[in-house]
C-alpha cells in the first residue's frame, strides 16, 4: 500500500478536528505553528492534483473543484491566531469553514500527500500537464470573493507574512502565477529571505514562465539549498536550468545525484527517473549504467520503481471505501491506516523521512504525545537537523499542555536549534518563554529583543513579544 494515502486522509481528518477545535483548546503561542502545518499539508494536495489527474484518478474538472476547496481551506486560515486580541473573533468563521470543507469527496480527491517537509517535486517540471491549472476551468466566485477580500485584507496590513503567503498559495491554487510570485516575493522579503519561501518564490516564477527557470528563479532556488528540508526542490529545478541551457550532461549527473540522496519511497522518484530516462536517451547514453558523482550505482535503476505505474486497484479501492463510510467508521479506518504507517516503520526504523512524516501526521491529528515519539526517532537518525529539533520541541511542549513554559527537554533542543540557527524565530520566541519561566527576566529580555529585531516594524507579532517584555519590567513573567 502507497503509506502517502494514510498520511493525506488523516491529515485531512486532523485538520478538520484541528481547525474546529484547537483554537478553544489550545494556548495561543502554540497556534501559530500548528496553522503553517495545515497550509503545508494544503500546499502538498496542491502539488499532487495535477500527477492525480495525469494517473486518471481525477477528471479536468474534478482537478479544479479540487484546487478550488484547497483555496478555500487555505483562506480558512487567515492569520488572526497571530494576535490573541484578534483570534477570538475570527472562531466562528473558522470553524464554520472547516464544517464546510468536510465533504467526503475530499477523502478520496487527496487521496495521496508526500513528506511535507521534503516538498513534491515541481508540478512545471512534469510531462503532459505542467501546472496545477492544465485544463482548469476560472475559479468559482467564492473563490474571486475570498481572494478579493484577502487582498484588501494585506492593503489594510501589508506587514502580514501569513497573509502574503495565504494569498500567494490561493492565487497559485488558481493559475494565477503571476500573482503569486508576486505574493511569495513579499512573504520573502518579510521573512528575512526564509529559503523555503524563496523556493515558493521560484517555484512561482517557474510556473509563470510555462517552465523555464528563469535568473530571478535560478537565483532563488540557490537560495534554497541553504534548507535541508526543501532542497530537492531546488535541486531538480536547478538540474532543468542546466538542460534548458544547453547543459544536458550537467543536468543528467545533478538527477542522478539527487536520485540517490532521496529516501526509497520519496514521492518524487518516479518523476525524477523519467527526467533521467528521457535524458540519457536524448544523449544516447545507457540510464541503467549511469553513476552518482561518487562513482556509486544507481540504486534501483531501471527497477520496479523506474516509472511511476498507475496506483494498485486496491488503494483506490480503499479510498472509495473510506469516502462511503459512516464518520464513525471512517475515523476507525483512518486510524488504522496511520497504525499500519507506524508498524512499517517499526519494520523499517532506519526510515528517518519516514518518522518525520508520521510525527507530522500525529500534530496535525492533534495527538501529541505519540508525535513526540515518532519525533525523538527522526532526531535519532538525523541528529544535525534544526528544522526536524524544532518539530520535535514543539511535540514536547504540545504534549505538556498548557504550561508556564517550555519542558527542559524542549528548551535543551531550542537552544540547539539556535546553536545552528541563531535567527529561528519559534526558537526564540520558546526560549524566552523558558527563560520567563525560569525567574531569569534579563535572560528573557536579551531574546526577546533579539526576536523583535528579526520582525519587521508593522509586523502584527511584534506587539505579542512588545507586552511580553513590557510584563518582564513588571515581574510578571507569565
Amino acid at each position: 500500500m502507497n503509506f502517502g494515502l494514510l498520511i493525506a486522509l488523516a491529515g485531512m481528518s486532523g485538520v478538520a478536528v484541528a481547525l474546529l477545535l484547537a483554537p478553544l483548546l489550545r494556548h495561543p503561542r502554540l497556534g501559530e505553528k500548528r496553522e503553517a502545518y495545515n497550509l503545508a499539508v494544503y500546499r502538498d494536495q496542491l502539488a499532487e492534483l495535477g500527477r492525480d489527474r495525469d494517473r486518471g484518478l481525477l477528471t479536468a474538472e474534478q482537478a479544479a473543484a479540487a484546487r478550488a476547496e484547497i483555496g478555500r481551506r487555505m483562506l480558512a486560515l487567515t492569520p488572526a491566531a497571530a494576535d490573541p486580541a484578534r483570534s477570538s473573533s475570527a472562531l466562528s468563521g473558522v470553524a464554520a469553514a472547516a464544517i464546510a470543507m468536510l465533504p467526503v469527496a475530499a477523502l478520496l480527491l487527496y487521496w495521496r500527500l508526500g513528506a511535507p517537509g521534503i516538498p513534491d517535486l515541481p508540478s512545471a517540471g512534469r510531462g503532459g500537464a505542467e501546472t496545477p491549472a492544465a485544463g482548469a476551468t476560472p475559479p468559482g466566485p467564492d473563490m474571486q470573493q475570498a481572494i478579493a477580500r484577502l487582498s484588501d485584507h494585506l492593503k489594510q496590513d501589508p506587514g502580514d507574512l501569513k497573509g502574503w503567503l495565504l494569498l500567494a498559495r490561493a492565487e497559485q491554487s488558481v493559475g494565477e502565477y503571476k500573482k503569486a510570485a508576486e505574493g511569495y516575493r513579499h512573504a520573502a522579503d518579510l521573512s528575512g529571505q526564509r529559503p523555503e519561501i524563496l523556493g515558493d518564490y521560484g517555484e512561482a516564477l517557474v510556473m509563470a514562465a510555462d517552465g523555464d527557470v528563469t535568473p530571478d528563479a535560478r537565483r532563488a532556488f540557490e537560495a534554497e539549498l541553504d534548507d535541508p528540508e526543501t532542497a530537492p526542490r531546488a535541486r531538480y529545478y536547478l538540474a532543468l536550468a542546466e538542460l534548458q541551457h544547453g547543459h544536458s550532461r550537467a543536468a543528467l549527473q545533478a538527477w542522478v545525484d539527487l536520485e540517490a540522496d532521496s529516501p526509497a519511497d520519496a514521492e518524487w522518484l518516479g518523476l525524477l527517473r523519467r527526467r533521467i530516462a528521457d535524458t540519457a536517451a536524448g544523449l544516447g547514453l545507457d540510464a541503467a549504467a549511469l553513476k552518482t558523482s561518487s562513482g556509486g550505482v544507481r540504486k534501483a535503476a531501471g527497477g520496479p520503481e523506474a516509472g511511476q505505474a498507475p496506483p494498485p486497484a486496491g488503494e483506490v479501492g480503499a479510498a472509495k471505501a473510506i469516502a462511503e463510510a459512516s464518520p464513525e467508521d471512517r475515523r476507525h479506518m483512518i486510524e488504522a491506516m496511520v497504525a499500519g504507517l507506524a508498524a512499517r516503520l517499526q519494520q523499517h526504523p532506519e526510515d528517518g523521512a519516514g518518522w518525520a512524516r508520521l510525527g507530522r501526521s500525529y500534530m496535525v491529528l492533534n495527538q501529541p504525545e505519540n508525535a513526540r515519539e515518532a519525533f525523538a526517532r527522526a532526531v535519532e537518525l538525523a541528529p544535525d537537523s534544526a528544522p526536524l529539533k524544532l518539530a520535535y520541541a514543539e511535540a514536547i511542549i504540545a504534549a505538556a499542555g498548557d504550561t508556564a513554559g517550555p519542558p527542559a527537554a524542549a528548551t535543551a533542543l531550542l537552544r540547539e536549534v539556535l546553536r545552528a540557527d541563531p535567527e529561528n524565530r519559534e526558537a526564540l520566541w520558546y526560549v524566552g518563554l523558558a527563560e520567563a519561566a525560569a525567574g531569569n527576566p534579563e535572560g528573557a529580555q536579551a531574546v526577546w529583543r533579539e526576536l523583535l529585531a528579526q520582525l519587521p516594524a508593522d509586523a502584527p507579532e511584534r506587539g505579542i513579544v512588545e507586552r511580553r517584555l513590557a510584563g518582564l519590567k513588571f515581574g510578571d513573567a507569565k
